[in-house]
């Protein structure tokens, strides 16, 4: 895959691999807006960050900007992406980021077909029926050649782990927070999540898809385990999407 460099507003660098629109915003969302900080959010020196679906590392990046003292651990199974989010971790010489090449979800050592979207890389998908909704909106306010260059699409295979077995492996202590934005496969990250490794867990961000009562499957969830629950719109999507912020404190 053919990844290009870009300067955002506030000077960073940065290599991307889908279209220039959905990587300047993705940079709205997490920097300028600061969408995931938010509702009592907070990150502090010295946190452990998980950043599940990372992406081309932009969250990482903006992580790294706030706070110098964290470590990262950042999750991107799709590998044309990962290898992105490699080559922007290593153009800033950080070191406190550290990759894997897999993602998060309710089984462990299992194998996904994801739908993989060249233009739109952030919306790589082991749902793509759900992005039919999307494509509708988008026809609404893109033209018709516009959209059928966001949706081109491949079949690649990533690997899956559990969040508990990534704990144990890792002999992770605490999470000071959980980020999720897994395109529609958010609870199954979760579900993940064993019992005794609930209580190291103190914030959640997820990007939570409304469908098929997935909404409400991940309050009871999170509200079973201790956490106060706030619910946002995206307010840089148009009003037909159903994708929602949630912010996750323990109480």
């Amino acid at each position: 895959m053919n990844r290009k460099k870009m300067i955002f507003p506030n000077g960073l660098e940065c290599y991307y691999l889908s279209s220039k629109e959905e990587t300047e915003f993705i940079f709205s969302e997490i920097f300028t807006e600061q969408q995931y900080l938010s509702n009592s959010i907070v990150i502090n020196e010295g946190d452990c960050i998980f950043d599940v679906g990372a992406n081309i590392g932009l969250f990482s990046l903006f992580v790294n900007r706030l706070q110098k003292n964290v470590k990262i651990y950042a999750f991107e199974p799709i590998e044309p992406i990962f290898e992105v989010l490699q080559e922007n971790v290593h153009l800033h010489s950080l070191h406190n980021i550290f990759l894997f090449n897999y993602g998060l979800s309710s089984e462990n050592n299992s194998e996904k077909l994801f739908t993989f979207y060249p233009n739109m890389a952030g919306n790589s998908t082991t749902k793509p029926l759900e992005k039919l909704e999307q494509q509708d909106a988008m026809n609404a306010v893109l033209s018709k050649e516009q959209v059928e260059d966001f949706f081109q699409s491949t079949q690649v295979k990533g690997e899956l782990r559990t969040l508990s077995s990534v704990i144990n492996e890792l002999d992770i202590k605490s999470i000071d927070l959980l980020k999720i934005d897994v395109e529609g496969e958010e609870y199954e990250v979760l579900k993940g999540i064993e019992e005794k490794d609930w209580g190291k867990i103190k914030q959640i961000f997820a990007e939570v898809h409304d469908r098929e009562g997935r909404l409400e499957q991940t309050q009871t969830l999170l509200t079973t385990h201790g956490f106060d629950i706030t619910i946002e719109k995206n307010n840089l999507l148009p009003p037909t999407f159903n994708n929602l912020n949630l912010y996750a404190v323990r109480s």
